[in-house]
C-alpha cells in the first residue's frame, strides 16, 4: 500500500504513525544498539554466538562432551565459534546475573576474528531454528569480509538487526487496516526496542508477529486477501519454528469466522483448520528433530528433587530434566493447570511480568521509573480504548483470548520442563517479554482505522503512545546506561 492509495484523514494518520516510528522509536533503538555494552541484553552472549556460527555455515547446533568445574563430563548443545566472543560478551558471571564478572579487557575484540574456534555450550539456544539470526549474521559476515575487529563486527551485527526491525515495523504499520495505534505501541515499547537493538532473536520475532497480524487486518472484500493471508501464514510458521510454544497464535488464521449456511460454514472452517495445521506442522517436526539430535539438559550443581517429585528418594539431579519434569506433571494431571496458575496468581510474579512487558532492561535488572512504566500501561490501554472494538466481534474476541491463554500456558509449561529444577512447585524463568509476540493478535478485534463511528475525543486517546514514546526517547537511555 502506498500513501497515494489512501486519501484524506487516513493518509495523514498513516504518515503520523510512520513518522512517529521513525522519529521516536528508531532513534532510541539506535542509541541502545550503539551504547549498551555487548552482552548486556537478555541472553545476548549466547544469541551472538549462535549468529556467529551461521557465518561459518553451522545452520544448526550440535552436541559435544564438556567437562564441568566439578570434573564431571556431560553432553552439551552448542556451536563452535572464536573464543573472542566469549571473552567479549561475558560481562557478568554466567551462573548469576547479579554478580559482576571481572572487567572486560578493553583490548579484547579489537583484533580480527576467526570464523571457527572452540565449542561454546548454548543449550536451548543451540536448538533454535536459525531464520531470525540471519540479519545479525549478515552484519557479522560483512564485518569479517571487511577484516573488521570482533567488537566492530558485533556492533555491525546489531545495526543489521536494527535495520531489519525498522523495515518490518514500517511494513506492518503501512499494511495494517486496523489497530495501528496498538501495533505502534507494541513496536515502540522499551522492552521491544531493547531486544531489537541486540542479538536476541526475540526483537525480530515480535516485529514479525506484528507484521503477520497487520496482514490479517484486511477486510473480507480486499482483492489481495489471499496474498495477505498467505504472507501471514508464512510469517507465523517462521515464528513457530523459532518458538514452538507460541503455536496457539496460529488460531488467528481462522479469522474472520465463517458465516452462512451449515455446509458452507463447515467447508470454510475445514479449509482454515487445514491452514492452521500446515503452519504448525513444520514447528512440530523441527521440535522433534531438535529434541532428538541437539537438545541437552542444562547442567546445575547437584540438588535433591523438589516436593512434587513422585519417584523414590533420595533423588539427586545434576541439571534440568524435561523427561523427569513431565513425569512430575503426569503423576497428577491437574498440575498442568495448577502449576502455571500458581505462578500467574502470585502477586509478585504478575507484577514482574507486567513490568517486563514494558521493559526491564539489560540483564533483567535495570528497572524503568515507575511513572514511565505506568504511562506505558495507560498508553497501551488507550490504544485499545481509543480505537474501539469492532461491532459484532464477540466471537472473535473469545477466539483471541483462547489463543493468547493457550500460548501463555504453553510458554509456562515449556519453562517448567526446560528450566525448572525437577519437582519444584514453582516455575523458573518466565519474563514479561515472552508476552510480546502474543499481544499483537488483539488488533484483530478492533474497529477498522478508516471506519467512522468513534467520537473525536476518544480517537485522540489512542495517540497517547506517541507522547509516551517521546518521553521514553529521553528517559530510557539514561536508565539503560
Amino acid at each position: 500500500m502506498t500513501l497515494g492509495s489512501v486519501s484524506g484523514r487516513a493518509a495523514d494518520e498513516l504518515r503520523l504513525w510512520l513518522g512517529a516510528f521513525l522519529l521516536l522509536a528508531m532513534p532510541l533503538c539506535l542509541v541502545l544498539a550503539l551504547a549498551i555494552p555487548l552482552g548486556e541484553v537478555a541472553d545476548e552472549p549466547a544469541h551472538l554466538m549462535r549468529a556467529a556460527s551461521l557465518v561459518d555455515g553451522q545452520i544448526v547446533g550440535h552436541r559435544e562432551t564438556i567437562v564441568g568445574p566439578d570434573g564431571r563430563s556431560a553432553m552439551a548443545a552448542g556451536v563452535r565459534v572464536d573464543p573472542v566472543w566469549e571473552a567479549l560478551v561475558r560481562t557478568r558471571m554466567p551462573d548469576n546475573a547479579k554478580i559482576a564478572a571481572p572487567p572486560v579487557d578493553p583490548a579484547v575484540g579489537t583484533g580480527p576474528w576467526r570464523r571457527t574456534g572452540v565449542f561454546a555450550p548454548l543449550y536451548t539456544i543451540a536448538t533454535y531454528f536459525p531464520v531470525f539470526y540471519l540479519p545479525a549474521a549478515a552484519g557479522l559476515g560483512i564485518g569479517h569480509a571487511l577484516d573488521l575487529s570482533a567488537r566492530a563486527s558485533a556492533r555491525l551485527g546489531r545495526l543489521f538487526d536494527v535495520a531489519a526491525y525498522a523495515l518490518i515495523g514500517l511494513c506492518a504499520l503501512a499494511v495494517a487496516r486496523r489497530g495501528r495505534a496498538w501495533l505502534f505501541a507494541l513496536l515502540a515499547l522499551p522492552m521491544t526496542l531493547s531486544l531489537a537493538a541486540s542479538f536476541n532473536q526475540d526483537g525480530l520475532i515480535v516485529a514479525v508477529a506484528i507484521l503477520a497480524v497487520a496482514l490479517l487486518t484486511h477486510e473480507p472484500d480486499d482483492p489481495r486477501a489471499r496474498q495477505r493471508f498467505a504472507g501471514a501464514a508464512i510469517l507465523i510458521a517462521l515464528i513457530l519454528l523459532a518458538k514452538p510454544p507460541y503455536a496457539p497464535i496460529a488460531l488467528i488464521l481462522l479469522l474472520p469466522l465463517p458465516r452462512g449456511s451449515g455446509r458452507r460454514i463447515g467447508a470454510s472452517l475445514l479449509s482454515r483448520l487445514a491452514a492452521v495445521a500446515a503452519v504448525v506442522l513444520p514447528a512440530v517436526l523441527w521440535t522433534a528433530y531438535a529434541t532428538a539430535t541437539i537438545a541437552t539438559p542444562v547442567p546445575q550443581p547437584p540438588y535433591e528433587a523438589g516436593p512434587l517429585w513422585p519417584g523414590d528418594r533420595p533423588a539427586t539431579f545434576h541439571g534440568t530434566d524435561p523427561a523427569a519434569q513431565l513425569r512430575v506433571l503426569i503423576a497428577e494431571p491437574m498440575r498442568f493447570l495448577t502449576v502455571p496458575a500458581r505462578f500467574l496468581l502470585t502477586v509478585k510474579h504478575a507484577a514482574t511480568m507486567t513490568e517486563g512487558v514494558v521493559g526491564i532492561l539489560r540483564w533483567h535488572d535495570r528497572h524503568l521509573p515507575v511513572v514511565l512504566h505506568a504511562l506505558w500501561i495507560l498508553a497501551l490501554a488507550a490504544a485499545l480504548a481509543g480505537t474501539g472494538r469492532a461491532p459484532g466481534s464477540g466471537a472473535t474476541l473469545a477466539l483471541l483470548v483462547l489463543a493468547a491463554a493457550l500460548a501463555l500456558w504453553l510458554v509456562l509449561i515449556s519453562q517448567y520442563l526446560s528450566w525448572t529444577n525437577v519437582g519444584d512447585p514453582r516455575i523458573d524463568g518466565p519474563q514479561g517479554r515472552y508476552l510480546l509476540p502474543i499481544l499483537p493478535i488483539f488488533a484483530l478485534v478492533l474497529r477498522p482505522d478508516a471506519q467512522a463511528g468513534v467520537a473525536p475525543p476518544r480517537r485522540l486517546v489512542r495517540y497517547a503512545a506517541v507522547a509516551v514514546a517521546a518521553l521514553g526517547l529521553v528517559v530510557v537511555p539514561i536508565v539503560a546506561l
